[in-house]
């Protein structure tokens, strides 16, 4: 990459395991001065093990082999009581779920204190730093109350740029970021991003960047180490790993990317769209069932309305608003994919909920199979709901760890009475792994032994198990690879055009929604903002806040990427 002498990091034929088993094998790759690598892959490719075997974060038992050589200091070997030295001044990290490392009973400003006397050494540079002047370095100094505010009551950029300002409150020379945009909107992403970028040039440190978004990559790297199955695949500068990858595995990253986000290059705004990578992306999945136009709507919502309690409460926390949703109306006919988009925030989820009937509304009607779920109860409740199948985000939080997979996924059918007998449930259910192209011998498998886009097949064959007319599914690719993203989605379009149900699909991407709906409503701060065919929407959208989201969509081109930093 660079000159020996211009190397921050140097690690050499690293493995890590456990006796008998390795996770990492042989890994190669070195970091400069001053600039930011991408270790990007997979779920599962031992990229964030290998990031946390420098700073000997791994988990206990798991141990580390090799050479990890660090500004001179071979840290491989080097004792607990030694590590404490470089951990915090030297070496820094940026977790991806900051709820998770901020504790909920200290305010902003008693993290960022802690995080300051934590090495606190005499002459340090770090101990001049004050908690105001790090909210001010992340970019945050404009809210003053913020030090006394808790993790709970500001917004998820917020609390990612306060653990940024925590782990650089010592200058360290290296920060690990490990995938702290994944559970980002796209234009938070994109701020936080920035936030790094600028931190990276200011505090003249290095970075590694743990990912599986090739956007991501596109926008932040310098260098790029391409990972899988524990292996090192290909590295090289951004550009050429781009332009010019030598890996298959590599190349079918970047297919994958491309297909799902589709363009190419755009300005700032998004207002240039390149035709062909637009085709090819909506193209590439949309291809369910065909609609008609003029069938009745399974699902319609009008005037839909719903508002916090207690809103005096809530308005002093940071980006909820007392109206949730505002007089939305929506509706999906038999065949149909009707997709809702926006921000963290915008009422989208609460639309879901809503229809769900599992969120107290103040007005408005949500009928389903012409039964309106406002106020019903009872056995009208449950007919109207047996209409409905549901896909969640997380997969591994709804699915039982306890049961079988035939369990799982005939449930809804056990529950409904419909399906008693247990080798009738068993038959279907190897039936319904087969309709979502998983081995049907896998019936007696249980939740930990499949991988995240596994899991996701078996909740969308547990959504479809008793073929329902709608299928709500909210954020059911966001925590998924690129490529496992799009097999899902490619599922999805085959089961509506084989089954003919309606679907309401929910994501924060817009281009991820635009591979598999019909319509498109974009939303923000609970107000449906702008509704209406797919490509009209993404090729002439007339709304500026949906010009916003369209331009804050990271494309896999680290030329593109560029350009906008400077337009922006």
């Amino acid at each position: 990459m660079n000159a020996q002498h211009d190397l921050l990091l140097e690690v050499k034929n690293l493995t890590i395991g456990v006796p008998g088993t390795e996770i990492v094998h042989g890994a190669s790759f070195s970091v400069p001065r001053g600039k930011v690598v991408a270790l990007v892959g997979e779920s599962g490719a031992g990229k964030s093990m290998t990031a946390m075997s420098i700073p000997h974060l791994l988990p206990p038992g798991v141990e580390a082999t090799g050479s990890i050589n660090f500004d001179g200091t071979e840290l491989i070997g080097v004792s607990e009581k030694e590590m404490q030295h470089f951990r915090g001044p030297e070496i820094a990290c940026v977790y991806q779920e900051p709820m998770t490392a901020l504790n909920p009973l200290h305010t902003v400003g008693d993290f960022l204190s802690e995080a300051i006397r934590s090495h606190a050494t005499s002459g340090s540079t770090g101990a001049q730093r004050d908690p105001q002047e790090l909210l001010n370095l992340v970019g945050l100094g404009g809210f003053g109350d913020l030090l006394d505010r808790y993790p709970h009551q500001i917004s998820g950029g917020q609390r990612q740029r306060i653990m940024a300002a925590g782990a650089v409150a010592w200058k360290p020379k290296l920060l690990i970021a490990d995938e702290p945009t994944t559970a980002l909107d796209v234009t938070t992403q994109r701020n936080v991003l920035a936030m790094f970028r600028e931190l990276v040039e200011h505090e003249q440190m290095s970075m590694i960047f743990v990912t599986h978004d090739m956007g991501v990559v596109a926008d932040i790297a310098d260098h790029v180490v391409v990972m899988r199955h524990g292996k090192v695949m290909e590295s090289g500068d951004v550009f050429s790993i781009f332009a010019d990858p030598k890996n298959d595995y590599t190349r079918s990253l970047l297919s994958a990317a491309r297909a799902l986000h589709g363009v190419r290059a755009a300005t700032a705004d998004g207002s240039e769209i390149e035709e062909s990578a637009r085709q090819a992306a909506g193209e590439s999945v949309r291809v369910g069932a065909v609609t008609d136009s003029q069938a009745k709507p399974v699902l319609e919502v009008t005037g839909l309305t719903v508002e916090y309690k207690n809103s005096r409460r809530r308005r002093r926390s940071v980006g909820v608003r007392q109206a949730a949703v505002a007089e939305a109306d929506l509706f999906v006919r038999p065949g149909e994919t009707l997709g809702i988009v926006g921000e963290s925030g915008s009422g989208k989820s609460t639309i879901a909920r809503s229809i769900l009937g599992l969120t107290p509304t103040t007005a408005g009607t949500v009928s389903i199979a012409d039964a309106n779920m406002i106020g019903l109860r009872g056995a009208g409740r449950r007919r109207a709901l047996s209409h409905l199948g549901i896909v969640f985000q997380d997969p591994t939080s709804s699915l039982d760890p306890s049961l079988p997979l035939w369990r799982i996924l005939t449930e809804p059918l056990w529950r409904s009475g419909s399906i008693r007998d247990a080798r009738e449930l068993r038959k279907r259910a190897a039936g319904l792994l087969e309709d979502v192209d998983l081995d049907p011998a896998w019936i007696n498998r249980r939740r930990h032994e499949l991988s995240g886009g596994q899991r996701q097949r078996v909740a969308i064959a547990r959504a479809i198990s008793h073929r329902p007319e709608i299928l709500l599914a909210d954020e059911p690719t966001s925590a998924l690879d690129v490529t496992v993203q799009v097999r899902v989605l490619e599922l999805l379009a085959r089961l509506q055009q084989e089954q003919h149900f309606a679907c309401v699909f929910i994501s924060h991407d817009l281009y991820v929604v635009s591979t598999i709906s019909d319509r498109v409503m974009v939303m923000k701060n609970g107000h449906v903002v702008e509704t209406g065919p797919t490509d009209e929407v993404i090729h002439n959208p007339e709304n500026e806040y949906t010009r916003t989201l369209l331009g804050a969509i990271l494309v896999p081109d680290p030329v593109a990427q560029r350009a906008r930093h400077v337009l922006t």
